[in-house]
């Protein structure tokens, strides 16, 4: 029978249970790791593969079938390595335990095994008992230098060609390609996206750039159908890497643009990567059709792009973002005033990519030199464009009625973009105009108006002294307005409250007051016709400008010019009245400006207007602008023999100018109407070249000259009609045309007699009639219409080069050349000048804000080229594209 031992002699002591225990761990842990490397190592190299893109490049040439056979394969491999080794492995015991720890310990005659051991018998015999307790204490006290060894290497022994260590170098080559994105690239290994194992398109791609509207620049294709662009330089697919043409070159992108790009065909979602400065920026491409993805994103920062598509680079370009620089702005002279009080700002301002605003901002100073707490002043400029990235223009703005007239201020200009930059100028200090009234009553007037601005408090004594005022009408004409304005300003301000609009209101009416008294209806006409020159400028500043309000402010602008002329002249007839009434005889023209002059640019300005040129018809209307603001009511100064004598040449220049600029429109017309006729004898089935039959009534000698030899279309004078009815034929074009020429040599002829000198551009002018004669000689007035526009070019540059050298003559023998700023209804002989279309150096005009004025004769080409083009939209035998070419150029007439 076998004997139960008690637990106590079967329980080791404590420090030897816990040896006993790592013991076993170590044995299991050398037991399991031969079965674990194999998966271990077979997860290195997976994790290593993924993060190199094997996976999914192999995906992308499989259409993902690859990739399934590969992690397939790889989940297989190691849940079989499992397996085995989970079956293989058997954990440690006891016994395993305790011969480990005594081979560690390298104890003989296992000390540790035996204190489970108990001998037979030994509770009956007291010696064995004795004999068996001493030998227990002599295996305790062996048991003092128990130690557990590390587990030994077993590496050498299972892997002896050393695979583990390409494991290793996979691992870390994964690791350190994929360090940007590694999870990225770990999701990329387990995405699969499955094709039909069909042949897949290779990639193509269309990219460009679209810049801010505002810049004004097109936008710029950098890729199309995968091809660069011719003119822009990229990095596509496919090209030698070695090749100078494949290196990529540095393109100019403005700031906000937006770059869209589409791919078609290939495998997988591309990428849009960005290169910067802080390292790299990657967006995917939307899905939009099947093998179909485009984006659209704004470029704001970057030195590089490329576009990528599993793993593959289709194409890069260099990039530089151009940052929207702030505009500048600078006064071109400080600020003054004008003859009639107002304020004059001449600036210039640039932006890279144009203008929208600019303003002139004016603070109170205090005594001190300081800003007051008032808020700035603000007036907006007038820009002689719409989108100009350069501009040198003149505002005018009248500041008398403000209550800071006549005090210290500082004026700054501050210039404005599309993208709300702002550059802002140094201040200009000076004085603002402040109007000098001269009438007694205008002067008590304005001084009650500046009291009522500094003592509000003492308005009823203001109100009384305006009574008082009014009360002697025969010390202001008798003027019942005049009357009736100081009687209802005073009684405003006895009836009603104080209040800051009652103010307002009051030095308003006070101030209109002054000036009736002062300039009568002068002043009034000329804020009227301020006013309505702002508005127009403003209109003609948007991009789609109502046409039927334009033409009603440009009625009323004629209108209010009229009247202002009109109000002038009265006030100049009473100045006449009071001087010597003999200074009013001999007048030079050329200080006087006519009406015709100024309703002939209003009207040139409406056809501009009307044929799109609506920049160009803002500069004109601000040298008109500029033209009444320095129009002055004084006494003219009488005119020179030497004075009358170079304006008549003038005259006669002038209407010889004129009477070939109607000979180009009689010629032109002529033009238009044998394209009808030719038209008209197609139809009928006649020959372009056949004569045509004389029409019952027509004698054989009207073609060409009327029953006194006269050519027909001129008059005995020699001057040219137009005809109103009747058909004129290139032969009496031909001889009018030869009249004019012969006219041209007389002058230049007597003008040569008096100066010495014939200009030049007057030689240019008699060639180029001979050749419109020739043209209509040969019955081809289609080709005389660009000599006469010629002819009629060089008339204007020889009426400039004539005045010219008429001052210069005149200072030389010590006579007083013309002066612009004598008084009278006056300006610069150069700014009145019929025959000029286009700005001089020394008049008004020398700045067109980078704008050129068309002429007249650029005028009538433009209407040459649209009857052109209506006739040829009428053909409809004309290929179809043509026939949309030239509808959309009719759209844009």
């Amino acid at each position: 029978m076998r004997r139960t031992e008690a637990p106590s002699d079967r329980t080791p002591i404590p420090s030897v249970a816990r040896k006993l225990t790592l013991a076993r761990a170590i044995v299991d842990w050398e037991r399991l790791w031969p079965s674990l490397w194999p998966a271990l190592m077979m997860l290195a190299i997976f994790f290593g593969i993924a993060l190199l893109g094997l996976p999914s490049a192999i995906g992308s040439l499989t259409g993902g079938w690859g990739q399934l056979a590969l992690l397939v394969g790889f989940a297989a491999a190691f849940l079989w390595i499992v397996r085995r080794g989970v079956v293989a492995w058997q954990p440690a015991n006891d016994a395993d335990a305790a011969r480990r720890l005594e081979h560690d310990s390298a104890l003989a005659h296992r000390p540790v095994s035996s204190q489970t051991d108990r001998p037979a018998g030994a509770d009956r015999d007291p010696v064995a008992q004795a004999l068996w307790t001493a030998h227990r204490q002599r295996q305790e006290a062996s048991l003092s230098g128990l130690r557990v060894a590390a587990p030994e290497p077993v590496m050498a022994r299972l892997d002896r060609f050393g695979t583990r260590s390409l494991a290793g170098l996979v691992l870390i080559a994964g690791v350190a390609v994929a360090a940007p994105d590694p999870l990225g690239r770990m999701a990329e290994a387990f995405h699969v996206t499955l094709t039909p194992l069909v042949e897949t398109p290779a990639p193509t791609f269309d990219v460009w750039i679209n810049p801010p509207a505002y810049t004004g620049r097109p936008p710029m294709m950098l890729a199309r159908a995968g091809q660069p662009v011719a003119g822009v330089a990229g990095k596509p697919n496919g090209h030698d890497p070695r090749s100078s043409a494949n290196t990529p070159k540095r393109l100019a992108v403005p700031t906000g643009s937006v770059l869209l790009a589409k791919v078609n065909g290939g495998t997988g979602a591309p990428l849009l990567a960005f290169a910067t400065r802080g390292g790299e920026t990657v967006k995917p491409f939307e899905k939009v059709a099947e093998q179909a993805h485009q984006i659209e994103t704004p470029i704001t920062e970057g030195t590089a792009l490329s576009i990528r598509q599993n793993r593959t680079e289709l194409a890069a370009w260099t990039i530089t973002v151009l940052p929207d620089l702030q505009p500048t702005v600078a006064f071109a002279e400080p600020p003054q005033a004008t003859e009639r009080a107002a304020l004059m700002i001449h600036y210039t301002a640039s932006d890279d990519y144009g203008l929208t605003a600019v303003e002139a901002r004016i603070r109170l100073l205090n005594p001190e030199g300081k800003p007051t707490a008032d808020d700035p002043l603000v007036l907006s400029l007038a820009l002689p464009g719409n989108g100009l990235e350069a501009a040198d223009a003149k505002d005018y703005h009248d500041l008398t009625p403000h209550p800071w007239a006549g005090q210290t201020v500082d004026i700054s200009l501050l210039a404005r973009d599309e993208a709300g930059q702002e550059g802002v100028s140094e201040p200009v200090r000076m004085i603002l105009p402040e109007r000098q009234f001269q009438h007694p009553v205008a002067r008590a007037i304005i001084e009650q108006r500046k009291r009522l601005l500094t003592e509000p408090h003492e308005k009823t004594d203001i109100a009384e002294v305006l009574m008082s005022l009014a009360a002697r009408p025969q010390h202001y004409y008798d003027d019942i307005v005049t009357f009736l304005s100081l009687r209802v300003a005073a009684g405003r301000l006895v009836i009603s409250e104080s209040s800051i609009e009652l103010i307002a209101n009051v030095q308003s009416l006070l101030w209109d007051t002054a000036l009736r008294i002062e300039d009568g209806e002068m002043s009034l006409a000329a804020r009227e016709l301020r006013e309505l020159e702002r508005r127009l400028m403003e209109m003609l500043a948007q991009d789609n400008p109502d046409q039927q309000a334009l033409e009603q402010l440009m009625e009323e602008l004629k209108q209010a010019i009229d009247k202002y002329l009109k109000a002038m002249m009265e006030q100049m007839q009473q100045q006449l009245q009071l001087g010597d009434p003999q200074q009013a005889q001999d007048i030079d023209p050329r200080q006087m400006i006519e009406r015709k002059d100024l309703m002939d640019m209003v009207d040139r300005a409406r056809e501009l207007m009307k044929s799109g040129a609506k920049d160009a018809a803002r500069q004109l209307l601000s040298q008109l602008r500029e033209m009444m603001e320095n129009l002055r009511a004084g006494r003219p100064q009488p005119m020179s023999p030497e004075q009358q004598a170079a304006q008549e040449m003038m005259r006669q220049l002038q209407e010889l100018a004129e009477q070939q600029q109607r000979l180009m429109d009689d010629t032109y017309k002529a033009h238009q109407e044998g394209f009808q006729r030719e038209g008209r004898d197609q139809q009928m089935g006649q020959m372009p070249g056949q004569p045509r039959e004389h029409r019952p009534g027509q004698r054989s000698g009207q073609q060409g000259q009327a029953g006194d030899g006269t050519p027909q279309g001129a008059d005995r004078s020699g001057r040219q009609s137009r005809p109103d009815q009747g058909q004129i034929t290139p032969e009496a074009l031909a001889q009018m045309q030869e009249r004019l020429r012969r006219q041209l040599g007389d002058f230049m002829r007597k003008l040569g007699e008096g100066l010495g000198q014939i200009p030049q551009p007057f030689g240019e002018a008699e060639r180029a009639m001979k050749d419109a004669a020739d043209a209509l000689g040969r019955a081809q007035p289609g080709d005389a219409v660009g000599p006469q526009g010629d002819a009629v070019e060089r008339l204007q540059d020889g009426a400039q080069a004539l005045a010219e050298a008429m001052r210069q003559n005149q200072q030389a023998n010590g006579g007083a050349a013309p002066d612009p700023n004598a008084q009278g209804l006056n300006h610069d002989d150069q700014r009145r000048d019929p025959l000029r279309d286009r700005p001089n150096s020394q008049g008004y005009a020398n700045d067109n804000g980078g704008i050129e004025i068309p002429g007249e004769s650029d005028l009538l080409r433009a209407r040459r080229i649209f009857d052109e083009l209506r006739r040829r939209s009428g053909d409809r035998q004309r290929p179809e594209t043509e026939l949309n070419y030239i509808e959309r150029l009719l759209k844009r007439f």
